[in-house]
């Protein structure tokens, strides 16, 4: 049987091949076994430094081998679930890396659990839904707090509270900066956020989200595996896909939808960012903005021929069109 060696994300067709380098005796050797021409789909990315044997970056794909040998180790982040493994001496199989381990799982018709709690209303409806913070996680202690226009409304008003504090503001359009007078949110306390529309002065519908700040110690974390990532030297786009692993990983849809907002406001005509967007926006429950983006994704996809980008993105309008079929939640006035 023939086999595949894999040098910084290039394949050929090959027997087995070891990558070391005679003069380190100690240094791990690596090999990949590759039973496939195309790396498709990709699983993980090796991130280990230091080991000349073998480029750093390379991409790891489903139905893939290593074999570490010297009694080493390599270091591989999985990019279904966004943890970093560490794969000791011997074959490891990879196959593991295609199950996601993610706590959330997107709405879809195959796995309704995703779709018990939806957000209600679309703009210009009868009630107000939150947009951001778009998850229940987040890494910043000040999140600005953004909603949906309502038809007829002549004012909102934002209430946050704890167990500790609250505090609530009035205004007129439908995004508030968090108020730098007030106390920002702390690690490890749930905090509710509010926002009520009002029409000549009286409740008329509300929405509400609920989020939680990590742990220091979380964010200590986090911060250290996207270094990791960011030290390896991979383009810009390739370096955002596997900081979208991690962040999508510990829920921080806040962090990686602004994250990926940013890349494709600057014109970019990669296509898997927009289609990712689209993923994210639709893990947030918000499918008219996940519309838009796999939208631009088909058509980026289309002009560069795709096909791989294009299915997925077309899957993704499916998923919005059966999304828009379920009922909305409705919040009566409080």
């Amino acid at each position: 049987m023939k086999k595949l060696i894999f040098f910084g994300g290039m394949c050929c067709l090959t027997s087995l091949i070891l990558i070391h380098l005679p003069l380190l005796a100690n240094v791990p050797l690596i090999r990949v076994r590759r039973n496939q021409v195309r790396c498709e789909p990709q699983l993980g990315r090796i991130i280990s430094k230091g080991d000349k044997r073998f480029e750093v970056g390379s991409l790891i794909c489903q139905g893939d081998e290593l074999e570490v040998l010297n009694g080493g180790s390599v270091q591989l982040l999985c990019f279904s679930s966004g943890k970093f493994l560490n794969l000791p001496s011997g074959t490891i199989p990879l196959d593991k890396c295609a199950e996601s381990e993610q706590v959330s799982s997107p709405c879809n018709p195959s796995n309704t659990d995703g779709c018990r709690i939806q957000k209600g209303g679309t703009e210009g409806s009868d009630e107000p839904t939150i947009i951001s913070p778009y998850s229940t996680s987040t890494l910043n202690s000040r999140p600005e707090i953004t909603w949906t226009a309502v038809k007829g409304a002549t004012s909102y008003k934002v209430k946050v509270k704890s167990y500790e504090f609250g505090w609530e503001k009035v205004v007129n359009q439908t995004r508030l900066a968090y108020p730098s007078d007030e106390k920002e949110f702390q690690p490890g306390t749930p905090y509710t956020i509010y926002v009520f529309a009002y029409i000549d002065g009286e409740a008329f519908s509300y929405d509400e989200t609920f989020v939680d700040v990590l742990s220091v110690a979380k964010q200590e974390q986090i911060a250290q595996k996207i270094k990791r990532i960011k030290d390896l030297g991979l383009p810009p786009d390739e370096t955002i896909l596997d900081v979208d692993a991690i962040y999508t990983a510990e829920n921080l849809l806040n962090e990686t939808i602004e994250m990926l907002k940013t890349a494709t406001a600057t014109g970019s005509r990669n296509p898997t960012l927009y289609r990712v967007l689209g993923d994210r926006y639709l893990e947030g429950k918000l499918p008219k903005e996940a519309k838009l983006e796999y939208l631009t994704a088909a058509s980026l996809a289309k002009s560069s021929k795709n096909s791989k980008e294009l299915q997925k993105a077309q899957s993704g309008l499916k998923l919005v069109e059966f999304y828009n079929q379920l009922p909305t939640r409705t919040n009566p006035p409080q």
